[in-house]
């Protein structure tokens, strides 16, 4: 409850600033277009749209991407692109850890893209930053692998309620889309009490009118006639298709940016500029595409709700049907560009409007002959297009009928969403998702041992120097309070005693001996005297196993590692040793089939 209270608060914090940004540089660019705005904005394409300088769209887009990418480069490359991905990869592949930097870097570069019409989402830079706040903040309060990890997903789930005010469709899309196949239960309390916590902070800072416009649903008992029911099968397989392409066109633009870097020899800091001209010039023959979408798609949906009552196709004009296929392929491959490139931003926005879109068409076909009305379909429409790319079918049903206002939204919803995820199994967004959880005992010293001696995790190749941490030592000459200060400059919670000559002696571990901080800094007694004579040591030549053996054998969570003369070389703590060891167990379980792969270049480091 603890963790989930400080990191919703200070998640909110961060985004609500992120939002202060993006509604500034979002004025900022109406004022270059000379359009006066008379309320805030966050979507860039409604100041497209009614401009008469349309040059002017590439020109801003250039420069805000020119910048981004000079910061995110500079600073924290891990801020690049989507932020989902890396909240997940962070979870099962690096111990829960984020650095606390990237919300930082993240807010600045993604206000930057969407504040200048790049065509993404605020969600997904929302979520990386709710996760990397949970995540630091964890780390602050010297908290275990499994708190930080609760942390993250907290976060994230805080960051995507604040932003779409919907609080259980998020806590649950963040227990969703850590796995392929099930939902992570252990996640679910503490991100629902973060998402909640979030939520009416968001009412407070956004207001209670920011969500995507509610439904009427005058019959609800036509919802569920046979033929209804029926339609929202075929409306998944229908978006599924849509899902399909999207995932592939992402990655196929991703790969191809990608490949400039690495075979043609683009400069990094160059790839998100040319992606963002190529944009920026879609954008000037359909600027409905660009920006979030957020506010263009709530000033749909409302007029989809209040559209005529359905009349068959026959008596439809086609360049409706041309209008809203256009807008959902024109938003997919502006997406893929701009997030391909390593622009910031999300998808998960993109992925609504894109569903929403395709929903209301099948929604003009088969309305009338089922008695729903089409705009109904495009709010399924939009949790089953995301479900499926996302792999989070449940979470997404649950966020659509929050949004819309109305729970009898829910059973239509997951219908749908269940049926294009089936349908494009093993095609998502999240390539670090793992298809089932791992055993929970893999996160103590105990089971990783028991498993590298049996072979259950095999081609492991890393060393001890690469897992080394430069702790600062003390002499054994030193007092107490030496040691203390050094202790309290540099966040160690344990201090190596080393002699004369920098061979080490002891360990000061003032938790295991019973030392009160605040004693310690007044004390001049010696570090010898309190120190752990039998402290837990490892030569750098040592195989990964007796790191282990002697976390198990001593009781602790690090090691002292010394070379072939007891000279000190640096502190190994065990959750560096899961962070490095989670791709190899992921690879050794044959159900995972784990994506990403471990690369020679992850083992070298």
């Amino acid at each position: 409850m603890f963790i989930s209270t400080v990191t919703a608060i200070t998640a909110s914090v961060v985004i609500g600033v992120f939002y202060w940004m993006l509604q500034g540089l979002i004025a900022l660019s109406a004022h270059v277009h000379g359009i006066v705005l008379h309320e805030t904005l966050t979507d860039y394409s409604l100041i497209a749209i009614h401009s008469r300088e349309k040059i002017l769209i590439p020109l801003i887009l250039l420069m805000g991407a020119a910048l981004s990418s000079l910061i995110v480069y500079t600073f924290e490359p891990e801020a690049e692109g989507a932020g989902a991905e890396s909240v997940v990869e962070a979870y099962h592949f690096r111990a829960g850890n984020l650095r606390g930097r990237i919300a930082a870097i993240k807010t600045i570069a993604s206000a930057l893209v969407l504040g200048t019409g790049g065509s993404a989402g605020p969600e997904g830079p929302a979520i990386q930053i709710g996760g990397s706040v949970g995540a630091f903040t964890a780390s602050s309060l010297h908290l275990g692998i499994e708190e930080r990890r609760v942390a993250l997903i907290a976060g994230a789930a805080a960051a995507l309620s604040f932003i779409f005010q919907s609080p259980v469709g998020a806590a649950i899309f963040a227990a969703e889309l850590l796995y392929e196949d099930v939902l992570e239960a252990a996640a679910l309390p503490p991100a629902l009490l973060a998402s909640t916590i979030a939520y009416a902070l968001s009412l407070h800072i956004l207001g209670p009118e920011y969500k995507l416009p509610s439904l009427r649903i005058s019959n609800i008992i036509s919802l569920y006639s046979l033929g209804a029911l029926g339609s929202y099968i075929v409306l998944g397989l229908i978006e599924a298709v849509f899902a399909f392409a999207f995932v592939k066109l992402f990655f196929y633009t991703k790969d191809w940016f990608d490949s400039l870097v690495k075979e043609k020899g683009l400069n990094i800091y160059v790839k998100p500029v040319l992606g963002a001209i190529m944009v920026g010039l879609v954008g000037v023959f359909v600027p409905a595409i660009l920006g979030t979408g957020e506010e263009l798609l709530s000033s749909l949906l409302s007029a989809f709700s209040h559209a005529a009552e359905v009349r068959p196709i026959v008596a439809m004009h086609y360049s409706i049907f041309l209008i809203l296929l256009v807008l959902a392929l024109m938003k997919m491959i502006a997406t893929s560009l701009t997030v391909g490139s390593g622009l910031s931003g999300g998808l998960l926005t993109p992925s609504l409007f894109i569903g929403a879109m395709v929903g209301q068409l099948v929604g003009l076909i088969l309305g009338h002959y089922v008695g729903v009305k089409p705009v109904i379909y495009a709010y399924i429409g939009m949790a089953s297009l995301a479900g499926a790319a996302f792999k989070a079918p449940i979470g997404l049903a649950f966020f659509v009928a929050e949004i819309g206002g109305t729970p009898a939204l829910i059973v239509p919803a997951l219908i749908a969403s269940l049926t294009s995820a089936i349908a494009t199994r093993g095609v998502t967004f999240v390539t670090a998702a793992l298809k089932k959880p791992l055993p929970p005992t893999v996160f103590t010293a105990e089971s990783l041992l028991q498993m590298l001696r049996s072979g259950g995790v095999r081609q492991v190749n890393i060393t001890i120097p690469s897992l080394a941490k430069r702790f600062t030592p003390v002499n054994w000459h030193s007092s107490l309070s030496d040691a203390a200060r050094i202790m309290v400059q540099t966040g160690q919670k344990i201090i190596p005693i080393v002699d004369d000559n920098n061979r080490v002696v002891g360990v000061l571990d003032p938790a295991y001996v019973g030392l009160d901080l605040g004693y310690m800094l007044r004390s001049s007694q010696s570090v010898i005297e309190v120190s752990l004579i039998n402290a837990p040591i490892v030569r750098d030549s040592d195989p990964l196993i007796r790191v282990l053996e002697e976390m198990v054998a001593h009781g602790v969570d690090y090691v002292i590692v010394v070379d072939k003369s007891y000279r000190y070389r640096g502190v190994i703590v065990f959750e560096d040793i899961v962070q490095a060891l989670m791709p190899y167990i992921a690879a050794s379980i044959p159900e995972q089939n784990q994506k990403p792969q471990v690369s020679e270049a992850d083992q070298a480091s």
